[in-house]
């Protein structure tokens, strides 16, 4: 409770003058007594206290702004002091239990002597397991996890018979291939044709081409500003989208022409499939989203996902298609961001960057994995060796150089046989990365961003 001054009778109060009239900012009030303690003050209690002084904030005027100015009201003397505590005799022995108190407040908390006498005893804490942080690239939170996700098996892929490169486009981005059964076209800052004449058409500046397809009277080219027509005479002009996809915001991901009731079919990027007849588009209707479109000749091919990923294969350009559910490992491959396919016959393979590459010799009712294919970025039928082959390029980052591989889809075995790769700019990115491959008249075809190459098997 805090102390309350005594202050003398009400008769005997004298106060000074608080005239503000003079310049002093101090005013004296004269002194008095503050009392603290007990008032039942006994004869004993008196002793003598220090002097203070009190500082008393003034207004001189209470309407005014003026700041407040101190108010000296002189010295004080304390009448009455604390109680004091009373000291123990040295004779009297000490607390036992107080010492015992005191060594365990001095006792260091970081020593780890078992024997002090701060111990918890059997219910103390125990030690928590040390977090260790292992040593690696520097991935962590969502990248992290793709650590737990299927993914291609490592290995080392032996070196089979180097290929012969002939290089026809050195250092200018290559991006899609196609063929009419007897060209090869490519696309890049122009469309080439390879074949019994060279032929090579501007495109518009900044064009980026996607994919391509051969029909009898064009080639049709998805781009980026849309779909593209070249005619054989070199015209270009570009095509109203597809009308399924008007106001759909769906982006044309994958163009395929084939032989038979419908020359052209389109996959878009949200899973729809268009098939053309004439002049006009209509919807295939497939039970799932389509991931991935192969074609060669009539033959045509199609990764769908529903509930479970199932290949489509026709025979008769598309005319009709049998299904097949497809068993693992190719059902976690297909289970992947970017899966391909290439097909031709009884031969499958099923590829996709993250998730490896699988190949079927049996129409995919069985699979093999390859061990060593990661980071597989295109796919194609060819023949090595005189026998069926799944070509694949496999791009390794931390080079930037594309690895072209041979596999058996019998047994799943591959062989090394190129790598393409580059010298780019600095400011170049990915320009050792392969964008599609091509197997005709006995020739791989390579698109990258190195260029063009084509190679051929030694013999």
């Amino acid at each position: 409770m805090p102390a309350a001054p005594r202050l003398p009778p009400t008769d005997e109060l004298v106060l000074p003058d608080l005239d503000k009239s003079d310049e002093s900012d101090d005013v004296d009030v004269g002194t008095f007594e503050l009392a603290i303690g007990d008032d039942a003050e006994g004869p004993d209690d008196a002793s003598a206290v220090d002097a203070f002084e009190v500082d008393i904030q003034v207004l001189t005027d209470p309407g005014s702004n003026e700041a407040a100015t101190d108010l000296d009201i002189g010295e004080a003397g304390l009448a009455d002091t604390l109680p004091e505590v009373a000291e123990g005799s040295d004779d009297e022995p000490a607390d036992e239990s107080a010492h015992e108190l005191d060594d365990l407040v001095q006792s260091p908390l970081e020593s780890d002597d078992p024997s002090t006498h701060a111990e918890l005893g059997d219910d103390g804490l125990e030690a928590l397991p040390d977090l260790v942080v292992e040593e690696g690239d520097g991935e962590a939170g969502p990248d992290h996890e793709r650590a737990f996700l299927p993914s291609a098996p490592e290995g080392a892929i032996p070196q089979g018979p180097t290929y012969e490169a002939e290089w026809l486009l050195l250092g200018s981005s290559c991006s899609a291939l196609a063929t009419d059964g007897t060209d090869v076209l490519a696309a890049a800052e122009h469309l080439m044709r390879f074949g019994h004449e060279r032929r090579s058409d501007a495109l518009p500046a900044g064009t980026k081409v996607t994919s391509l397809a051969a029909t009898a009277d064009a080639t049709l080219l998805s781009t980026t500003r849309g779909l593209m027509a070249v005619k054989p005479d070199g015209a270009l002009s570009f095509q109203d989208a597809p009308e399924p996809t008007r106001g759909s915001g769906a982006e044309l991901a994958e163009l395929a022409g084939s032989q038979g009731s419908y020359p052209l079919w389109a996959r878009l990027r949200n899973g729809a499939l268009l098939r053309r007849r004439g002049d006009g588009w209509e919807l295939h209707q497939t039970g799932g989203a389509v991931m991935a479109l192969s074609a060669s000749g009539s033959e045509l091919a199609l990764l769908v996902v529903s509930r479970r990923p199932t290949l489509q294969l026709s025979s008769d350009g598309g005319s009709s298609f049998r299904e097949r559910l497809l068993p693992e490992p190719a059902q976690t491959v297909a289970g992947g961001g970017a899966p391909a396919l290439a097909t031709r016959g009884d031969f499958v393979a099923l590829a996709d960057g993250e998730r490896g590459l699988a190949v079927s010799a049996d129409a995919g009712a069985t699979f093999r994995l390859v061990i060593g294919a990661v980071n597989v970025t295109a796919v194609a039928y060819g023949e090595h060796a005189g026998r069926p082959a799944i070509f694949a390029a496999l791009y390794r980052e931390s080079k930037d150089v594309t690895e072209l591989i041979a596999v058996d889809p019998r047994s799943g075995e591959a062989l090394r046989i190129a790598t393409l790769s580059v010298e780019a700019e600095e400011d170049a990115e990915e320009s050792g990365r392969t964008s599609a491959l091509l197997w005709q008249d006995g020739k791989l075809w390579s698109a990258g961003g190195y260029g063009l190459v084509r190679l051929t098997a030694p013999r």
